[in-house]
């Protein structure tokens, strides 16, 4: 029994001893003009700054420092919160170098053995280079346009625009050149999310793998996804998309449904009894009612109220004959989130078979189209 337990101990042993350890790294180099005595290797737990090493200068600015590597992340090598430099490190950078003047350290410092950081230097000083000849130029158009040189103000805006397209180039290629790198979160944050969302998602699929749980690519994610929802729900009513199904309790408490009304051009008509503006557009919205009574035209109310009473109160009085339907929660009404509304009154014209042919139309808007449709 003994012989079994010892061996089951060092089987044990063994298994622990050749599982992957942590790999110690170590970060080099020197600093000069500083008056700094310290320097911290800083990385981010969810975010959020830790302080993971700290190490003397010497009187030459010399240092040196041990990281455990692992998997490529972000970390910050900081002398003060204003003199830093933002590295990227993994378990293969075994021996990085840096050198560097305290005095303008983030334009210009060398770095060795971390391919991932040498990258994000080049991309952080080219980026410098544009942002301050984009600054300079501003300046310079500033000043003009004060002077009422108009002349010398249009060049300066031409190269202004051309070097703003340029650096947005070469942010682009950046990326493109290898979607993989972590260095391309540092350059998607010098893009607009908008209008070049599809690069985002580039690189989030390029390191999706690679970074699975990581803070910075999960918080990426998180953004795109919101863009991406946000784009869903603007191009949601665009001329000739389908109206989303509505289905909702009427007065009487009866299910009435959009869908109900196809075969007719259908007005949806966003509104609520505490809504003064719909109120007061109310009385064209009767009047184009009656107009086209005889033709395939008709109304239909979604409300925004949440006091059934005054709901119905406002339908009596306003003489709103159409169908009506509510489920009395304001803002959070289903419709009106499917919708996107924002604002009321706030209309849908959809054709006979349900698409959108136009929103927001209301007073003279509202009938020129109608005539449009029902005229011609």
């Amino acid at each position: 029994m003994r012989i079994k337990l010892s061996l089951i101990v060092f089987v044990a042993a063994a298994l622990i001893s050749c599982e992957s350890q942590p790999t110690v790294n170590t970060i080099s180099g020197k600093i000069t003009n500083t008056e700094e005595e310290s320097i911290s290797l800083i990385g981010y737990n969810n975010g959020i700054p830790d302080t993971l090493r700290k190490a003397a200068l010497d009187p030459r600015g010399s240092f040196s420092l041990e990281f455990e590597g692992g998997r490529p992340d972000f970390y910050t090598l900081a002398l003060s919160e204003e003199k830093s430099l933002i590295l990227i490190l993994d378990s293969t950078n075994t021996d990085v170098e840096i050198e560097g003047d305290a005095s303008k350290l983030r334009e210009m410092y060398t770095i060795s053995g971390s391919t991932e950081s040498e990258r994000l230097r080049d991309l952080l000083v080219n980026t410098s280079t544009y942002e301050k000849k984009l600054d300079s130029l501003m300046i310079a158009l500033r000043s003009s346009a004060a002077a009422g040189e108009g002349e010398k103000r249009a060049k300066l805006g031409n190269s202004y625009n051309e070097t703003r397209q340029a650096y947005r180039d070469y942010l682009i290629d950046f990326i493109n050149n290898d979607p993989g790198k972590l260095a391309n979160f540092t350059a998607l944050q010098r893009l607009d999310m908008k209008s070049d969302l599809k690069h985002f998602i580039t690189v989030r699929d390029a390191l999706s793998l690679k970074l699975q749980g990581n803070y910075f690519l999960d918080n990426l994610t998180d953004q795109i996804a919101k863009m991406e929802n946000q784009a869903r729900l603007e191009n949601l009513l665009d001329p000739g998309t389908m109206a989303p199904e509505i289905a909702l309790p009427n007065p009487n408490g009866d299910i009435v449904k959009l869908s109900d009304l196809k075969g007719d051009y259908v007005l949806i008509d966003f509104w609520a009894s505490w809504c003064k503006p719909c109120r007061m557009e109310n009385p064209n919205v009767v009047r184009m009612y009656k107009k086209y009574a005889n033709e395939n035209f008709e109304i239909f109310g979604v409300s925004l109220d949440r006091n059934k009473e005054k709901w119905l109160e406002a339908i009596e009085k306003d003489k709103l004959e159409w169908p009506q339907v509510s489920d009395l929660k304001f803002w959070q009404s289903a419709a009106a989130e499917l919708y996107n509304v924002k604002s009321i009154p706030f209309t849908v014209l959809i054709d006979p078979d349900g698409q959108v042919i136009a929103t927001g139309l209301r007073g003279a808007a509202l009938e020129r189209k109608l005539d449009e449709i029902f005229n011609t």
